[in-house]
């Protein structure tokens, strides 16, 4: 303590000194900083030849890299805006002209709380709609939403992201009140999503607690919302901000009244001919297909499922969907034309607890994203030979993934 007493005072007595005598006085120029103030050090993302897929890993708050040669899991990458507390990354679209990935940040009920699918949709936080680069996944830019943003698509042509809200809090907090119940659609300028001063999304009120996408193509001036809340298919006209929505119901009134679900209309995918639209409806556990045309819905096509139906896949031709369902854990192939008896069902409980969404790569197989439980073990990715559904391989992400976006390799 006497030492480290001295040599203080022998300091400031120095200090004292060469502030009191002018001759002493030492100055330094410095040149101007000509390099960035904040360099960006992620590494970047070396696409696999094959491609890869880009899994949303729900609870972990990270994006997963899986090869789609392989099946393999070659990387995972931080994502979000809070490093402390769950952001809760859920859908993403790929703008692969424009070298982007797009997801959306769900947050839970409660502020650093996880959850299931039995709390999805029940938060009164803001969500945010987040532009990464798909070179190495560095933020480009982020928009506010509203509470609880479900699915994200991009129109073909790369002018239009939109995004759906599975707002459940919103309608059973106003079960007198048809127009306040109502979710709505953010439809988002690509170019305006910036670091800083993004601009604010159109919001157009839809149904109550809306959930999957489809658009027309090319231009995605038509979106195709599954109406969870209202039992219905509705039909949005993009480009006319006073356009009428149109709800079609999905089928015959099965709810006991007007504040429940019978049929629970939760995903939407479009056919590669843009013609038809497969509704899987998780409450009535059944696939109803949609003819754009006609803009009704072909009870002829209806297909019953045993568990609950997710995101469906349509082979290339549309000759032929997979359908994931839970409880049971299952994936089929079933055949579209009427004289197509190859059905085929795989049970996959073992491989994969709650299969949640189907997405078929014509080169390299079927992937199948598997939720897990939801909370502590991690979900998986598994790869199914498109015609027979035997396992080729798997891989283990994150907590609770969601989605899975393919980006083609040599994207940037």
């Amino acid at each position: 303590m006497v030492i480290a007493r001295f040599l203080g005072c022998a300091l400031a007595a120095a200090m004292l000194a060469s502030c009191s005598d002018p001759d002493t006085l030492i100055e330094y120029r410095y040149s101007a900083y000509e390099g960035d103030p904040y360099p960006n050090r992620l590494p970047e993302i070396v696409i696999p030849e094959g491609g890869m897929g880009v899994v949303t890993d729900s609870l972990s708050d990270t994006i997963s890299l899986v090869a789609l040669a392989t099946g393999e899991r070659f990387g995972a990458r931080p994502v979000g805006r809070d490093p402390v507390t769950i952001d809760g990354p859920h859908r993403a679209a790929v703008d692969a002209a424009g070298g982007a990935l797009y997801i959306t940040l769900s947050y839970p009920a409660t502020a650093g709380a996880i959850g299931s699918h039995s709390v999805h949709g029940g938060s009164s936080v803001a969500g945010y709609v987040q532009k990464l680069a798909l070179d190495d996944l560095r933020l480009l830019g982020q928009v506010r939403v509203e509470p609880n943003p479900a699915d994200i698509v991009i129109s073909e042509d790369g002018r239009r992201v939109v995004v759906s809200h599975f707002d459940l809090k919103r309608a059973l907090d106003n079960p007198k009140d048809p127009e306040a119940a109502r979710s709505s659609l953010a439809v988002v300028d690509p170019d305006a999503v910036l670091l800083q001063g993004s601009a604010t999304p159109r919001l157009i009120p839809v149904c109550k607690a809306a959930h999957g996408i489809a658009l027309s193509r090319p231009d995605g001036a038509r979106a195709y919302v599954a109406c969870y809340g209202d039992d219905a298919l509705a039909i949005v006209d993009l480009t006319d901000p006073d356009a009428e929505v149109k709800l079609v119901p999905v089928g015959p009134p099965l709810a006991p009244d007007a504040h429940s679900s019978g049929y629970g209309p939760y995903t939407a995918v479009m056919s590669p001919d843009g013609k038809t639209i497969a509704v899987s409806n998780t409450a009535s556990r059944d696939v109803r297909f949609f003819d754009v045309e006609s803009e009704t819905f072909d009870e002829s096509k209806t297909i019953l499922t045993i568990g609950a139906p997710y995101f469906a896949a349509w082979a290339p031709d549309g000759s032929a969907v997979y359908v994931p369902t839970q409880v049971p854990d299952m994936i089929a192939r079933i055949g579209m034309n009427p004289d197509d008896n190859g059905a085929i069902s795989q049970n996959i409980r073992d491989e994969c607890m709650r299969p949640h969404l189907a997405e078929l790569d014509e080169e390299h197989g079927l992937f199948v994203v598997c939720e897990g439980d939801q909370t502590v073990t991690p979900g998986k990715v598994l790869r199914l030979d498109p015609e027979t559904l035997e396992m080729r391989s798997e891989a283990e992400v994150g907590l609770y993934p969601d989605a899975f976006a393919r980006v083609a390799a040599g994207a940037r």
